[in-house]
């Protein structure tokens, strides 16, 4: 149903046009993708100092016999533990992003009612939203399944090389701290962007569903926005600093797509309705 157009119909007033509240993910969401993959690698770190670890160490000592097998076991093990772990974390976060998503309803019909003085909840019926969870949940799985394999090969790497170079018990273990710390910073990211994405598709379904046209581009407006002078991304193209309050249609997307879009993006897309 366009809501809008009903509306139009409906009045004889000359037309209003309001821009409803930006609709963002929240810290909760982040936290709740989050914490499974923390778990996830905190559990590979365990499994690292129990077995790689040691397996390492004692194939440093056996090099001169270039009996590594003990070691190639350790990290296939590390490998396959790490894929059930994450297969098991799936219905987590389907819970995470059905939670999320009941959210982002209410707020939008908050946001629409608080605009025009109208209860449209009963209304909207936006198709596709169970599709999006499901799409969701499958990539949020993907991109963590990655990270784990991508920890598990760049190990694998680093302590072949540490080995072959002879290097020493509390060298490698700095190699395994160095590389979980990088492990959890990119953890935390694909944790923002799922949210954030997932976010902006859920805004874009709803505003479309409600037959809005157009939004008003809404930036976090701190030092992260690309674009910001005097941010940490000034030279990024394309700005979105320079989108701020601006407006775009839904069917005519602008350079790197609609605001949550983009990797990293953490803007939003302010309904314009007329009424």
């Amino acid at each position: 149903m366009n809501v809008q157009a009903w509306m139009r119909e409906a009045r004889t007033t000359k037309r209003k046009r309001a821009v409803l509240r930006p609709i963002s993910a929240t810290v909760a969401f982040q936290a709740a993708l989050l914490a499974p993959t923390n778990r996830l690698l905190k559990r590979m770190a365990e499994q690292v100092a129990q077995d790689v670890l040691p397996a390492a160490i004692s194939a440093k000592a056996q090099m001169m016999r270039d009996d590594l097998n003990w070691f190639e076991r350790a990290m296939r093990a590390l490998r396959d533990f790490a894929d059930g772990f994450v297969e098991g974390l799936r219905s987590e976060w389907r819970d995470a992003f059905d939670t999320e998503e009941e959210r982002n309803k209410r707020r939008f019909n908050e946001a629409v009612r608080s605009a025009i003085g109208i209860d449209l909840g009963a209304v909207i019926q936006a198709e596709g939203i169970g599709n999006t969870i499901d799409a969701a949940v499958l990539a949020n799985v993907s991109r963590v399944r990655g990270l784990s394999q991508d920890v598990a090969n760049r190990l694998a790497s680093k302590l072949l090389d540490a080995l072959t170079r002879g290097l020493s018990n509390r060298d490698i273990e700095r190699i395994l701290i160095d590389e979980f710390g990088m492990a959890r910073r990119r953890a935390k990211f694909i944790a923002r962007d799922q949210a954030a994405s997932f976010n902006g598709d859920l805004n874009e379904i709803r505003q479309t569903a409600m037959g809005v046209v157009e939004y008003e581009w809404s930036t976090s407006l701190d030092e992260r926005v690309t674009g910001n002078p005097d941010g940490i991304y000034p030279n990024a193209r394309p700005s979105h600093w320079d989108r701020q309050g601006k407006r775009f249609r839904w069917n005519k997307p602008p350079e790197g797509g609609h605001p949550g879009q983009r990797p990293g993006c953490r803007c939003t897309a302010r309904a314009v309705i007329e009424f």
